[in-house]
């Protein structure tokens, strides 16, 4: 893809900082515009940005108008959860790549419409599963490709966040989507990419029970999934993480395989393996650390991407399901 790649943003809530943060290091890229996705809408996390005082990015309220004014390479869209979708196929239709918020759909009718357009279209999808970048992930991945831990049999992901300050339409599932497609598809997707092993099944269970105020904001839950090769993951997720204490997310993965065990612990930026024939030893890994990074260098033919479109409707699939399972008290088959 030859000059710079042109990015434009669509809204501005969740993770919109990996793109932001991403551009501030590649002078290869420009941001050439900015839309509000509602009236009114803040746009402060990008307008007050480094990459928006080095590219002054015209602001737009129709982000429709914007998509076929600006012509952007790429759209970063970052809407309310339950407009993901929408705001990805309009961008899609057009050629343009997305790198988009997680969930990318909420139900999954949108996500299998968003799926089929993208793969008509022939562009890039990638939904924000940042963790995949934390360098202990990438360890723990390693470990378990290389071997070190024999076959990844028994998984367990931890999400754990302080509830702080959240806005009015959190308490609404429609506009929300639900805890499972906003937290827990981040233990979803790096249990599934540590391990190498698909989903075949899932129960879940979850509940409001700290928070009434927000009815639509499931506060604790658990996930129970088979895995592939016959293994299982659990998987758990709340808001009840103190306000007092030092980080704001508690987040974990432990992997246990036929020949030893693999264990990060994020906040306390940590990664140990213990194995058969060697009683601890702390893991490190120094790779690609920025999404959006990993994006531009893929288009510019540079290498390949850590999730791909398919990842990226697959995980999300998964956590829907996993969402009707515990809506429903159903095993849902993957």
């Amino acid at each position: 893809m030859p000059g710079k790649l042109r990015v434009a943003t669509i809204g501005a809530v969740g993770h919109i900082g990996y793109v932001l943060d991403g551009m501030q290091q590649d002078i290869g890229s420009v941001l050439v515009a900015a839309a509000r996705t509602e009236p009114n809408e803040r746009l402060e996390p990008v307008l007050n940005s480094d990459v928006a005082r080095r590219d002054q990015p015209k602001v737009y309220d129709d982000y429709r108008r914007m998509l076929d004014e600006a012509r952007p390479d790429i759209a970063c869209v970052c809407m309310r959860y339950f407009r993901n979708a929408e705001g990805c196929t309009e961008a899609a239709q057009r050629g343009i790549h997305v790198i988009c918020e997680k969930p990318i759909a909420t139900e999954l009718e949108d996500l299998y419409r968003l799926r089929d357009v993208v793969r008509k279209a022939g562009v890039r999808l990638t939904a924000m599963f940042g963790m995949r970048y934390e360098p202990h992930v990438l360890a723990a991945k390693k470990a378990v490709a290389d071997g070190v831990i024999g076959e990844p049999l028994l998984a367990f992901g931890q999400k754990s966040y302080k509830f702080g300050t959240r806005p009015d339409w959190y308490k609404d599932r429609k506009t929300f989507g639900g805890t499972i497609p906003w937290v827990a598809i981040h233990a979803i997707d790096y249990v599934r990419f540590v391990t190498g092993l698909e989903y075949a099944t899932v129960a879940a269970m979850h509940a409001n029970k700290a928070h009434p105020d927000y009815p639509g904001l499931e506060d604790c839950g658990a996930l129970l999934l088979g895995l592939s090769n016959g293994g299982q993951a659990v998987i758990s997720f709340d808001y009840l993480r103190p306000e007092c204490a030092n980080t704001h997310g508690d987040d974990r993965l432990r992997v246990a395989g036929s020949q030893g065990i693999v264990e990060a612990r994020l906040a306390d930026d940590f990664c140990e393996v213990i194995t058969q024939r060697q009683a601890h030893r702390e893991l490190r890994h120094e790779g690609k650390l920025n999404l959006f990074l990993d994006v531009a260098a893929e288009l510019r033919g540079q290498g390949k991407c850590l999730i791909g479109p398919e990842e990226s409707f697959r995980v999300t699939e998964v956590a829907l399901k996993a969402r009707e399972a515990a809506d429903t008290g159903r095993i849902i088959v993957l």
